[in-house]
């Protein structure tokens, strides 16, 4: 654009790459089957995955507004105590959607309100993180213009999705997850991360062993059980989580040691006075009976026939104290 000035030529330039990402995305070939198999119940409960990111979807309650649901259930389904609202980058959240047919299509329907600079494209790609595209979402709204929303209408958004078949609850598959696929991925670790068969997930994706070509798209995890996810994958997060516990822990300890040693020291010493008083109060009568045994005879002993005459049977009458009778 050598005849128009700098900043107008920029602004072209800026546009072109958008149009060729959303192109990009128009182009890319999901191989994954998201029709609606005849066999399959009309709608179904199942979940789609998301990942926490910075920064405005790094609490389970932003993450529940935008798929219309409530924080607690997505707690429940990805393994959180219910009251952490506060999640970490990058973990991954189970949420529960209902899947239906949309024509031959299964999605979630999803109602969202447009704010300002939201496109068709930015939301799919953004807030809901590629689990649709900006084409389903213009089929489901013909009316309105993908770039030109209107700040505060809601816009419905279909999330693919996709119930399990007859055949594959006869196999005991209870749920097919949508999952984004991510360029660091392979059959093996998603299998691992969500205890499923790799031969199930080759199966209902037709990507064969490579998926490559599924970065970036929705692809299904058959599951025979809801997967208990990590609650931290970072260890960021567990050392930010656990340190002020351990903190705590190893004071507390530390001061319960302490306590225990002065307690210790304390009854020792107490211990110590006491023995010493004995020591010092036997000394003392020794010194005291030394000192009398002069002047008064050696005590009489008497047995037990005199002792009882003497005080006629030990009788009430000669009882002069508690256990001391005269004679």
């Amino acid at each position: 654009f050598p005849f128009l000035p700098l900043h107008s030529q920029i602004l072209c330039l800026v546009i072109m790459l958008f149009s060729t990402n959303i192109v990009a995305q128009s182009q890319q070939d999901n191989r994954t089957n998201f029709s609606c198999p005849s066999d399959s119940p009309p709608s179904c409960e199942t979940y789609v995955t998301y990942i926490a990111q910075s920064p405005n979807f790094l609490s389970l309650t932003n993450i529940s507004n935008i798929f219309d649901t409530s924080p607690l259930s997505i707690a429940r389904a990805s393994n959180l105590e219910p009251m952490d609202d506060k999640l970490v980058k990058d973990q991954v959240l189970l949420v529960p959607v209902t899947c239906g047919c949309t024509g031959n299509r299964s999605f979630a329907n999803i109602s969202y309100e447009i704010n300002q600079g939201d496109s068709f494209y930015f939301v799919a790609t953004t807030s809901y993180e590629n689990l649709t595209n900006w084409r389903a979402v213009m089929d489901l709204n013909p009316v309105l213009s993908p770039n030109k929303l209107p700040i505060g209408i809601q816009v419905v958004f279909p999330l693919f999705c996709k119930c399990p078949s007859k055949n594959q609850l006869d196999k005991e598959i209870k749920y097919l997850i949508t999952y984004v696929w991510k360029p660091g991925d392979n059959v093996s670790l998603v299998s691992d991360k969500f205890g499923a068969s790799p031969e199930d997930i080759m199966s209902e994706n037709n990507y064969g062993q490579n998926f490559t070509a599924a970065n970036n798209l929705p692809v299904l995890i058959p599951v025979t059980r809801l997967p208990v996810l990590a609650r931290s994958p970072s260890d960021g997060r567990k050392g930010g989580i656990r340190l002020p516990v351990i903190i705590g822990i190893s004071l507390g300890c530390t001061l319960l040691v302490l306590g225990l040693a002065v307690l210790l020291v304390y009854v020792y010493c107490l211990k110590m006075k006491t023995l010493n008083r004995s020591a010092s109060s036997a000394e003392t009568a020794d010194k005291l009976l030394s000192g009398v045994s002069g002047y008064v005879s050696k005590p009489t002993m008497y047995g037990t026939d005199a002792i009882m005459e003497a005080t006629m049977n030990l009788s009430e009458q000669c009882k002069i104290g508690e256990s001391v009778y005269k004679a």
